[in-house]
This record gives structure tokens, C-alpha cells and sequence, in this order.
């Protein structure tokens, strides 16, 4: 973006932002300013200020916030991408396996086959209890009225 042949020839220079040493503070400015040999007037750091010579010096500048806004978006973007995967892979990977699902299903059916044997002799001896004449009932006890009446 900030190199003519897309190269990242520039990139470092683009990072880093400019300090004019004439502007520190009373106390801070180095105790030997020709340590390197030289005279320096501008340094450079790490971080998107705008340069001392603009409008508004050592404001935070628009790259900041496209950088910023960049980054933002990566994180939101990579943390669904992850979401997804994980997802993907749950859907992929059943809780259960199939033998036991399987085994599960088998014991459901036989559990209904039961309850539905047990309802249809409900139901044999409630009919054969209503057949029964009232004129049996003052017979000795039967098998089939004890029956009826535990019913």
C-alpha cells in the first residue's frame, strides 16, 4: 500500500513516526546529544503521530486508526472463523457413537413392545371382567373375579 511496486520496501519508514529533539522537555532531553558523533534533529519511533511539522503535531494520525480498525477486524474475523471450525467439527463428531445409539434405539423399542404387552392384558382383563354375569358373582370367588378386582 505505501510502496510503488508493492514491495515491502518502505514499510519500516511507514511505522514509524517523527520526534523533533528540539521539542523536549526542560530535563528530559539527553545528558550527551553528540554520543553518536553528530548532531540529531529529528528522531523516529514506533507509532502513527502525525509529524511535527503538520497541522497537529504528535496527534494520532489516520493510520493509527486504519491500522487499529485492521486489527479489530482480524480479531472478529479469525474468531468466528474458529467458531465455525469448532462447529464444523462437532457436527462431524457425534457425542454417541453408533453402537451405542444403536443399542439405545433397540432397548426403546423393546421397552415398548413391554408397556404396550402389559396394556393389551389390562385391557383382556377389564373386557373378560365386564363379560362376567352378576349372577356369577354370587358364586364362590373365581380366579377371574379376583383378577378383576386387583384391576
Amino acid at each position: 500500500m505505501y510502496s510503488p511496486d508493492g514491495s515491502m520496501h518502505g514499510f519500516v519508514n511507514h511505522t514509524l513516526s517523527y520526534f523533533n529533539v528540539s521539542h523536549f522537555q526542560n530535563g528530559t532531553a539527553p545528558l550527551e546529544p553528540f554520543h553518536l558523533g553528530f548532531h540529531v534533529d529529528i528522531c523516529r519511533y514506533k507509532d502513527y503521530r502525525e509529524p511535527p511539522w503538520s497541522a497537529t503535531p504528535y496527534e494520532i494520525s489516520k493510520e493509527f486508526w486504519a491500522v487499529l480498525a485492521a486489527r479489530l477486524a482480524f480479531v472478529i474475523v479469525f474468531q468466528n472463523v474458529v467458531m465455525l471450525m469448532s462447529d464444523i467439527v462437532d457436527w462431524i463428531i457425534p457425542d454417541i457413537p453408533k453402537d451405542i445409539s444403536l443399542q439405545i434405539h433397540k432397548e426403546k423399542i423393546l421397552m415398548m413392545d413391554l408397556f404396550m404387552k402389559e396394556e393389551q392384558g389390562k385391557t383382556r382383563i377389564e373386557d373378560s371382567c365386564k363379560e362376567t354375569s352378576p349372577s356369577s358373582l354370587t358364586r364362590s370367588r373365581s380366579v377371574s373375579h379376583t383378577a378383576c378386582k386387583n384391576y
